[in-house]
């Protein structure tokens, strides 16, 4: 188990952090934004967003269904995202269809086409090894981690 003293001393750019606490907040913030520049620089040469790239693995895992809207919003991590703007850029790269729900025509409902299907299990390709950023992690290491981020969001 990784065991950090109590009493050290951890500068950042505006001081030493105040505690443990906030040391653990700046730690997580940076670890997502690692994360995130990881996926980014995979997506950039298919001029995707992170963002976009997961909308379309939402409606890959319905594919050939679709979802509406607010079913692709509650499957994505990022809940605050311009979910609007974000349909409309993949709907104006020919990835995602609008089609009007024949049986409430009020609701609109979101699907890849077949191309856009098989384009994101071509990009899919680029993550069969992302685990690769923990793995140096021990087995119990990442069950224990695994356990506290679960615990953080579950609060």
């Amino acid at each position: 188990m990784l065991v950090i003293p109590v009493n050290e001393t951890r500068h950042t750019m505006n001081g030493p952090f105040r505690n443990q606490y906030h040391r653990l907040i700046a730690n997580l913030h940076r670890t997502d934004g690692f994360i995130i520049n990881y996926f980014q620089q995979k997506l950039s040469p298919h001029d995707l967003s992170v963002q976009q790239y997961s909308v379309l693995r939402r409606l890959q895992d319905v594919y050939p269904d679709s979802l509406t809207v607010s079913e692709v919003k509650e499957r994505l991590a990022d809940h605050n995202s311009d979910i609007t703007r974000l349909i409309d850029r993949l709907v104006a790269k020919n990835l995602v269809v609008r089609e009007v729900d024949e049986q409430n025509r009020r609701r609109v409902n979101l699907r890849l086409t077949d191309d856009a299907n098989r384009f994101v299990g071509e990009v899919a390709q680029e993550f069969k090894d992302f685990e690769s950023i923990v793995n140096h992690l021990t087995d119990e290491e990442v069950e224990t981690l695994n356990i506290l981020l679960d615990k953080i969001r579950n609060a």
